[in-house]
């Protein structure tokens, strides 16, 4: 029953999840002009008027088709990122767990290094010594977000290493790159897919405060973050031009934390459903009271939820 919900809950929420980055990405091949076009008869238009939907900013250009099309830049660069940071975690975690020894220290000295500084501080820090633009900024972030991954499957790692499929691999012959492909990153891809929908919205987060201070991609842009840095000087008598990208900018962090929230509960449902399982055939295998059913059965039984 718990694991169906949680099913049904993950079905709903990514359907709304795709729906809305397809209509994101889809926006700059559906206008039919350049958003960024500037028409100054046409400036700071209340909504609804000539023909504005959310209204026009101080140099006339429409504030909903600016906010959409800077949806897809906003998307792609967070996509972009999270593969970065992804492939980086699974390659320096999974080495560093699996080998430990000097190997383990340095990884966990330089993740510690990352870490100890405050996430948006040290992307600022970054960009501003590489400068301004779409790439220094992506840099930047994926400086910042590699250390959360690569620690989460360091963790992993450390502890699948030592168990008995490792070890009936290694005594079959099994490389340790086989290994690896084969046993642990099945074992990795739940809690990875989890993190990786939950960190979008912080890294869609830092992208905007990184345009917003001057840090981002170069003018004229419709990213989110540059276009409420634009709307400042007009923030008291033109709201529109603040509020509407930064409604995107809510609308995109609830749902990919929507996501990674009904990502967790289905695996956990799914892990609870196989200890479910194999307590039940632990009891039909040892039915007696006896030392050996009682522990095996005790040992596999789910833990009761609060």
């Amino acid at each position: 029953m718990r694991r169906g919900k949680a099913r049904t809950r993950l079905l709903v929420i990514l359907g709304m999840v795709l729906a809305y980055v397809a209509l994101l990405l889809a926006m700059p091949l559906i206008v039919p002009f350049d958003p960024s076009r500037t028409d100054l008869s046409a400036a700071l238009r209340a909504p609804g008027e000539g023909g504005f939907v959310l209204g026009s900013d101080s140099v006339g250009r429409d504030v909903l088709v600016r906010t959409l099309c800077g949806g897809s830049e906003s998307v792609l660069m967070g996509f972009g990122v999270l593969a970065i940071v992804v492939t980086a975690g699974l390659v320096f975690g999974g080495i560093a767990g699996y080998f430990g020894g000097v190997v383990d220290a340095v990884v966990d000295k330089v993740i510690t290094a990352f870490q100890a500084f405050p996430s948006f501080v040290l992307a600022v820090a970054i960009a501003g010594i590489l400068g301004q633009g779409i790439g220094n900024m992506v840099i930047a972030i994926a400086a910042v977000y590699w250390t959360q991954f690569a620690r989460l499957v360091r963790s992993i790692t450390v502890s699948f290493k030592h168990s008995a499929c490792v070890d009936a691999a290694r005594m079959c012959g099994a490389k340790p790159l086989a290994i690896l492909r084969k046993y642990l990153l099945p074992e990795l891809a739940g809690p990875t897919a989890v993190m990786a929908a939950l960190s979008m919205s912080d890294v869609v987060l830092t992208m905007a405060g990184l345009s917003f201070i001057g840090l981002g991609p170069s003018r004229p842009t419709n990213e989110w973050g540059a276009m409420m840095a634009e709307a400042q000087p007009t923030f008291q008598y033109a709201l529109w031009c603040m509020v509407v990208p930064m409604a995107a900018l809510f609308i995109t962090v609830v749902l990919f934390s929507l996501l990674g929230d009904a990502l967790r509960d289905a695996f956990d449902a799914r892990a609870g459903a196989e200890k479910t399982a194999v307590s039940g055939k632990l009891r039909r295998v040892f039915p007696g009271k006896g030392p050996m059913g009682a522990s095996l059965s005790a040992a596999a039984a789910p833990t009761r939820e609060e």
